[in-house]
C-alpha cells in the first residue's frame, strides 16, 4: 500500500476536465529557491508526455510537437504575474515521441498564492485546454539555516548542465537519480566559511532507514547560497517508495535541518522464480505457510499490486496449487520488493488486506476482489471521498481522489451502485492510465437529466473539485 505525502509543491500530472477529452498530459512541478533582496525565485518545471502530443511535420521537414503554455501566478484573486509561451519540442528525424520540457521562472514575495498551468495542443484545432491549479506558499526567509525545495535532475548533453526531472517517478531502465538544492543561512550559524556537514541519503519510505549504501557526507564551507547536487546509481536499487533525504549537520554530526522529497522506483523483476530449482532459496518466512488453499488465497490477494507477469503467474500457481512453488512465487514477490526484510513487507499488506476485507468484502467477494478493495490495495487510502451512497437524483456514488496514485497525481475514481440494493461498489471510470475509463459516466449515473441540469452540474463540481 503506497503512503503519501504532502502534493503543495508536488509534481501533478495535468488532466483534462470536464467532458472535453484532450489527448495531452504534462507533469508539472514548481520549487522555490530564495532569491536575493526578498522572496523567493520559484521554476515551474514542465514536463510535456511527449506521445499524449501531436507531432506534425514542420517546415524544415522534422516532427515536431507544439504546446501553448499559459502559467498564471494569482494573489487574492488577483493575477500577479503570468507567462504565455509556445513550446516546441525537439526536431525528430523518426517517429519517436519523446517528453519535452519547458521552464517558467518567477520572483515572489512571502506569501499565499495560487499557480495555475493551461496548456492547449496546438496541432490540435480544438479548444480543449489541459489545467490544473495548486496552492503556493513562499515562506519568509530568517537567518535560521534552512534547505531549498529538492528539485529532481537529469544530466544533460555533453557541455550542458543538468536540467529538471519533473515528477516523482523512476521508471526500470532509469540508472540515475540526481538533485538540486540550495542551504541558506549558513554564515549566520557557522560563521563565514566555517566548515559544516551536509548529508545525502536515499531512505525506505515506511521505515525511513537508509536503503542499501545510499548515503554520502560532504564536507562544506558556510556562504549565502550554498549549492548541492549529485547522482546516485539506482540501477539496482528494488522497486519501492522511497524519499530523498538531504540534511545538514554541524561539525559534532548534531543536525541543524533536514528536507525530504519523495519518489517511487519501478524495477524490473530481480529474482526470477521460474528461474529456481525447487528449494533453491532455502529457508524463509513461507515455510510456515503449508496449506495450499492458504497459500493460493495469499497469491490471490497479491494480485492488485503485482504487474502483469506476477498476475500470470500468480493465476498460474492458484491453479496447479503446488505448495513449494506456491511458496517459491510468495518469496520472490516480496523480496524484490524488500529485499532488507520481504517478510515485515509482507505482514505489513497483510494487514491492509485485512483491512479492506472488512471495509470493502460484499456478497460472496473477499475485499481485495472487491473494485474499492483493488484500487485501496493498489493506491492506498484516497485523500478525499465525495460519498452519495443516499443520492435520489443520481444513482448512488463516490468519487475517490487520489493526490498522487502510483506515478501520477490529481487522479479519481468514480464508484457506482448500479442496484441499490446491493452494498457492492463498481468501478464506473477514472482519469488514471490503465484503469477503466468510461467517457458516457456521467449519463450512467444520472440517465434522463437534462445535460446541464442542477444534479449534472452538481455531479461534475464534485469530480472538478474534490473536497
Amino acid at each position: 500500500m503506497m503512503n503519501r505525502g504532502s502534493i503543495l509543491f508536488a509534481a501533478l500530472v495535468l488532466s483534462s476536465a470536464g467532458f472535453a477529452q484532450s489527448q495531452l498530459d504534462a507533469v508539472v512541478e514548481a520549487k522555490r529557491f530564495n532569491a536575493p533582496g526578498g522572496g523567493d525565485r520559484v521554476d515551474v518545471n514542465i514536463s510535456v508526455i511527449g506521445n499524449t502530443a501531436l507531432w506534425t511535420m514542420d517546415e524544415r521537414g522534422f516532427q515536431q510537437a507544439k504546446v501553448e503554455a499559459l502559467t498564471v501566478v494569482e494573489q487574492d484573486g488577483n493575477i500577479v504575474d503570468f507567462r504565455k509561451t509556445l513550446v516546441r519540442s525537439p526536431e525528430r528525424a523518426d517517429t519517436l515521441q519523446g517528453d519535452f520540457i519547458h521552464q517558467e521562472r518567477f520572483v515572489l514575495k512571502p506569501g499565499s498564492y495560487a499557480l495555475s498551468v493551461e496548456l492547449h495542443d496546438q496541432n490540435i484545432a480544438d479548444t480543449a485546454r489541459t489545467y490544473v491549479r495548486i496552492p503556493l506558499v513562499i515562506p519568509a526567509r530568517t537567518n535560521a539555516v534552512s534547505i531549498s525545495d529538492i528539485m529532481f535532475t537529469l544530466q544533460g548533453e555533453e557541455g550542458e548542465g543538468p536540467t529538471p526531472f519533473p515528477g516523482a517517478y523512476y521508471p526500470g531502465g532509469t540508472g540515475k537519480l540526481g538533485f538540486y538544492a540550495e542551504v541558506y543561512g549558513t554564515i549566520h550559524k557557522f560563521g563565514n566559511g566555517g566548515p559544516f556537514l551536509a548529508v545525502t541519503q536515499i531512505e525506505d519510505y515506511e521505515t525511513k532507514h537508509v536503503a542499501g549504501n545510499f548515503r554520502t557526507v560532504q564536507r562544506l564551507r558556510a556562504d549565502t547560497v550554498v549549492p548541492l547536487g549529485m547522482e546516485f546509481g539506482i540501477g539496482k536499487l528494488p522497486t519501492g517508495n522511497y524519499q530523498l533525504a538531504v540534511e545538514v549537520r554541524d561539525r559534532s554530526d548534531s543536525l541543524v535541518d533536514r528536507k525530504t522529497q519523495f519518489f517511487q522506483r519501478n524495477n524490473p523483476i530481480a529474482f526470477d522464480p521460474t528461474t529456481l530449482a525447487e528449494g533453491e532459496l532455502g529457508a524463509n518466512f513461507t515455510d510456515a505457510f503449508t496449506d495450499a488453499d492458504t497459500l493460493a488465497e495469499y497469491l490471490s490477494s497479491m494480485r492488485p499490486i503485482a504487474d502483469e507477469l506476477e498476475r500470470k503467474m500468480i493465476d498460474d500457481r492458484w491453479k496447479d496449487k503446488k505448495p513449494e512453488l506456491m511458496r517459491q512465487l510468495m518469496y520472490t514477490f516480496w523480496y524484490n520488493r524488500a529485499p532488507n526484510d520481504p517478510k515485515a513487507a509482507w505482514e505489513r499488506y497483510l494487514q491492509a488486506v485485512n483491512y479492506v476485507d472488512k471495509k470493502f468484502g460484499c456478497r460472496n467477494k473477499r475485499g481485495y476482489q472487491s473494485d474499492q478493495g483493488y484500487i485501496y490495495l493498489r493506491y492506498g487510502a484516497p485523500n478525499t471521498v465525495v460519498d452519495r451512497a443516499n443520492s435520489t437524483s443520481a444513482l448512488p456514488y463516490m468519487i475517490w481522489h487520489y493526490y498522487r496514485a502510483g506515478q501520477y497525481t490529481n487522479r479519481r475514481f468514480v464508484f457506482y451502485q448500479p442496484e441499490r440494493s446491493t452494498t457492492c461498489w463498481t468501478l464506473l471510470s477514472s482519469d488514471m492510465p490503465g484503469e477503466l475509463n468510461n467517457n458516457t459516466w456521467l449519463d450512467m449515473l444520472a440517465p434522463g437529466i437534462a445535460d446541464g441540469g442542477a444534479e449534472r452540474g452538481e455531479i461534475m463540481d464534485n469530480y472538478n473539485n474534490p473536497r
